[in-house]
Parts: structure tokens; sequence; C-alpha cells
């Protein structure tokens, strides 16, 4: 299983080029956040986590839906060739 990630606005020192994808057997949409972390480190949990929790001013989106509209939050399980998009909050008008 594949799962693509693109981070829009956020995440520019430790993903650099916005975009990356994670292989394993099965995911949740919490240990895509954890492989992310296991894979680039601590600057990768600097930017994205806070209190074991994604930071306050992201956002997170499942194939276009933000996370905390789903049923099951970060537990959602994912499927193949699934989208998460790690982006920063904006405001205005």
């Amino acid at each position: 299983m594949i799962i693509n990630i693109t981070a829009a606005g956020a995440l520019t020192w430790s993903l650099p080029s916005g975009k990356d994808n994670v292989e394993g057997k099965s995911f949740r949409v919490k240990d895509v956040l954890n492989a992310l972390v296991t894979k680039y480190g601590l600057s990768m949990a600097e930017e994205l986590l806070e209190q074991g929790k994604l930071k306050k001013g992201l956002s997170l989106l499942v194939n276009g839906r933000n996370v905390l509209s789903l049923p099951d939050n970060f537990q959602t399980s994912l499927k193949d060739g699934d989208e998460l998009i790690i982006a920063t909050i904006l405001a205005g008008g």
C-alpha cells in the first residue's frame, strides 16, 4: 500500500520538496504521521506535532476532506493510493 503525502505551505524545513509517500501493509492517518516522523526525524516532529497531536495552524486533509470531519478522525483507515495533504491554515477576506 502506498499513501501519497503533499505539503502545501507546511513542512518547509523537513519536507522541502512538498511531496513524499509512505509504503506499508496498512495505515491509519495517525500511522502516516508517525511514519513521517520516523523517516525524517526531529525536524519533522517539530514542524508537524505538538504534544503528540497535529500542531496548531496545520490542517490535514484525507482525499480532500478535513480529517476532523471524518467519523474516526486520526484513526481513519486508509487505502492504497489515498492522499494526505498537510497545509497551513490561512484566514482572511
